[in-house]
């Protein structure tokens, strides 16, 4: 069930689309924060924000008997306007719905196709338990898994400080176009310096190398001007461990969704106890509508990519 009222001025038709759930718990920090690399996303595409704010009540009530005055809702009224309002003081247009539901992830998906949306950005706080968390990991995952559009999986810096300094890990996968494509977002926003880099196996063959010097040049060829972005080819023994690692001298690092254990470490925090506490800073996972690496393959041959 969702709200026929819509606050914002609309998105036109054909517009870039990026749905962004909000949840009535949101603070005005909560939805500044959650909004500035979604505006930044939406931006470069030339598009705008979705807001969909998710009322949730316990399974046992009946949601057809809620009430338009029941306290929830004027709660979610109050922060879809603001979400709204917040978007578009940073000139990226939104549109808002209300969402009244027993569970997330359907609400979520639901919206990513009652709207049309392009992509989807779920954020998750570091340092919350799994209680506090805007998207509990099960939501997060369910959705990543079957929203058919581009999905964006942001874990918030401990601290909210300014960003100025940005890794770029670019990897083999089919999500590396669509995570320089977000760095460069990102920066661009901010005016912000990126770092790429791609990490090989210590025992990584000349092939494997030369693969590698393909995949960070395809990414500075493509998406920054000259002098926006370093690069390094850099072999390592564990490459999910040199990225958190490396993640620590950023202000946020940007990359393509890769095997789940590494989603897993980087955005619900199942690495060791002495890496996570300290990854203090901002990461941002990417993940392409594709159920082929076609969109990786056609970004290195040099083919443009919609």
């Amino acid at each position: 069930m969702n709200s026929a009222t819509q606050y914002g001025t609309g998105l036109s038709e054909g517009q870039y689309r990026l749905l962004v759930p909000a949840f009535i718990e949101d603070t005005p920090e909560d939805t500044e924060r959650r909004l500035r690399t979604a505006a930044a996303i939406a931006r470069e595409r030339g598009g705008g924000l979705m807001i969909a704010c998710i009322a949730r009540f316990a399974r046992q009530t009946p949601l057809d008997a809620i009430p338009s005055d029941n306290p929830a809702l004027d709660e979610a009224r109050d922060t879809t306007a603001a979400y709204v309002e917040t978007a578009e003081k940073t000139g990226v247009p939104a549109e808002g719905h209300i969402y009244v539901t027993h569970r997330e992830s359907p609400s979520v998906l639901d919206a990513v196709e009652k709207y049309d949306c392009n992509g989807v950005l779920l954020t998750v706080e570091a340092g919350h338990s799994q209680r506090r968390r805007l998207l509990g990991g099960d939501t997060t995952e369910k959705v990543a898994a079957r929203a058919e559009c581009d999905v964006f999986v942001e874990k918030q810096a401990t601290e909210d400080t300014p960003i100025q300094q940005i890794l770029l890990a670019v990897s083999s996968g089919p999500h590396s176009e669509i995570a320089a494509r977000t760095a460069r977002a990102i920066a661009n926003d901010v005016d912000g310096q990126v770092d790429i880099v791609h990490f090989l196996d210590q025992d990584a063959t000349p092939a494997e190398q030369d693969d590698g010097e393909q995949i960070i040049e395809t990414a500075k060829r493509d998406l920054f001007d000259d002098g926006q972005a370093e690069t390094s080819l850099e072999c390592t023994e564990h490459v999910a461990e040199a990225i958190i690692d490396r993640s620590d001298e950023y202000d946020v690092t940007v990359l393509g969704s890769p095997t789940s254990g590494l989603l897993e470490q980087f955005v619900f925090g199942t690495v060791p106890d002495s890496v996570t506490q300290q990854s203090e800073n901002a990461v941002v996972m990417a993940q392409h509508d594709t159920g082929s690496t076609s969109v990786y393959d056609r970004w290195i041959a040099g083919d443009p990519i919609e």
